[in-house]
């Protein structure tokens, strides 16, 4: 089942699409698109193979819009505006279904965001970063205490791999020959996200 709707966000609406599975539980994803300048929205195709994968597993998915994507109101701040629209998205989620367990994640820019999120947000199950921009862009504020999982490509140029390593307590999943995008490796990024989540 899937629904779309308009809940209320720090600069105005955000666009959600929330994904339930058939015979699903209470647990629940909440995944972050890539960068909003660059074409980046909730309909990316990266973001909808980590969605299949959850949803297999019965995991509810919720994916979002940032702010100036789509209907989601206000404009791109470079980060510090993202945070907040992911922080109403979590507490949608808190407040409107109870969720037993949340896993957050995100690709690209989305994986930065969640990462400045996770860190300061108790009780998430799991952080899963897709395409880390790690180098490019800084991974700062608390680390998770939650179990950390990076899905990557060997062929990623946007990625720093020595920086990645210096990430505290993150579990790396490489797919072999995939690039930032992962063109034609959906097979091999769908198994990397299973092999995530177990």
């Amino acid at each position: 089942m899937k629904n779309y709707l308009d809940i209320a966000g720090p600069a105005g609406s955000i666009e959600v699409m929330v994904d339930q599975p058939d015979g699903g539980n209470n647990l629940w994803a909440v995944l972050c698109h890539p960068h909003p300048l660059y074409g980046g929205s909730m309909h990316d195709g990266v973001i909808d193979t980590a969605a299949i994968v959850l949803l297999y597993r019965k995991i509810n998915v919720v994916r979002f819009n940032f702010r100036g994507v789509g209907r989601s109101a206000g404009s791109h701040t470079g980060g510090a505006g993202e945070v907040d629209d992911l922080a109403a998205v979590l507490e949608w989620l808190r407040t409107t279904h109870q969720p037993d367990q949340v896993l957050l994640g995100g690709y690209s820019f989305g994986s930065n965001i969640a990462w400045r999120v996770a860190g300061s947000t108790p009780g998430l199950a799991r952080l899963l970063l897709i395409a880390p921009p790690v180098g490019m862009m800084p991974f700062e504020g608390p680390t998770p205490t939650c179990p950390v999982h990076a899905v990557w490509g060997d062929a990623d140029s946007f990625i720093d791999e020595d920086a990645l390593g210096a990430l505290s307590g993150v579990n790396a999943h490489c797919v072999e020959d995939a690039d930032h995008f992962f063109m034609g490796q959906e097979e091999g990024l769908s198994a990397a996200v299973e092999a995530s989540l177990s």
